[in-house]
C-alpha cells in the first residue's frame, strides 16, 4: 500500500516563494493595473475570448472576474487592487461590447428585487395610512403581509399595564416553583 499523502510538517520545509501569491505583486499602482488589464483585454486572443463569453450570455461581471482571477493567479496584482479596478474594467468591457453590437448583461441587477424605500417601509409597518389609489403601487409581497401594531416605546421601554405575565407564569419561566409545587415535590 502506497502512502501518497503529504508528510505532516512538509509545508514548513518547502520553499514558500513557489507560488505567485507568496511573493509581492508586480503591480501596486491603480493606474498601472488598469492600463495593464486594458492592454491585456485588447490583445486579439483575449478580446475573442471576451466576445465569446458575452455571446454565450455570460454577465460582464463574470467576464471581468475571470480576467482578474487570471491576473491574480500569476501575481500581477493583489486581490485588494483587483477589487478596486473591477469597476473600470467592467465599464471598458461594456463599451467594447457596445462597439461590436453584442448584447450584454452587467450581472449586478436583480429584476425581482423589491426596492425598499422609507415610505414603503412605513406603509408595511402600518405607520402611514395608505390611500386606495396607492394600493396598486405597493408590491404584492409587502401588501399581503400582516401589519404589526405601531410600537409605543423603545425596546427597553417599560411595558404597559396588563402586558406582563402573571406571577406564577413568570416564576415558572425563571425556574422558580410556587409553594404548592414544592409541597407536591416533597411528597414524592
Amino acid at each position: 500500500m502506497k502512502f501518497d499523502g503529504p508528510i505532516p510538517g512538509e509545508n514548513y520545509t518547502a520553499n514558500t516563494k513557489n507560488y505567485a501569491w507568496h511573493r509581492p505583486p508586480d503591480l501596486v499602482d491603480y493606474d498601472e493595473a488598469v492600463s495593464y488589464m486594458i492592454d491585456k483585454i485588447d490583445e486579439p486572443q483575449q478580446i475573442e475570448i471576451v466576445y465569446a463569453m458575452l455571446g454565450a450570455d455570460a454577465h460582464i461581471s463574470t467576464v471581468v472576474s475571470s480576467l482578474l482571477l487570471q491576473a491574480i493567479s500569476v501575481g500581477k496584482f493583489s486581490i485588494d487592487l483587483a477589487l478596486l479596478i473591477a469597476g473600470p474594467l467592467a465599464r471598458y468591457v461594456e463599451i467594447a461590447a457596445k462597439d461590436v453590437g453584442i448584447k450584454y448583461d452587467m450581472g449586478i441587477d436583480d429584476p425581482d428585487r423589491i426596492i425598499i424605500t422609507p415610505t414603503l417601509l412605513k406603509q408595511a409597518l402600518g405607520l402611514v395610512e395608505q390611500d386606495e389609489d396607492e394600493e396598486g403601487d405597493m408590491p404584492e409581497e409587502v401588501s399581503e403581509q400582516p401589519t404589526p401594531e405601531a410600537a409605543t416605546g423603545g425596546l427597553m421601554a417599560m411595558p404597559e399595564a396588563g402586558t406582563t405575565a402573571p406571577e406564577d407564569e413568570q416564576a415558572a419561566m425563571l425556574g422558580m416553583m410556587t409553594s404548592e409545587e414544592e409541597e407536591i415535590e416533597d411528597e414524592l
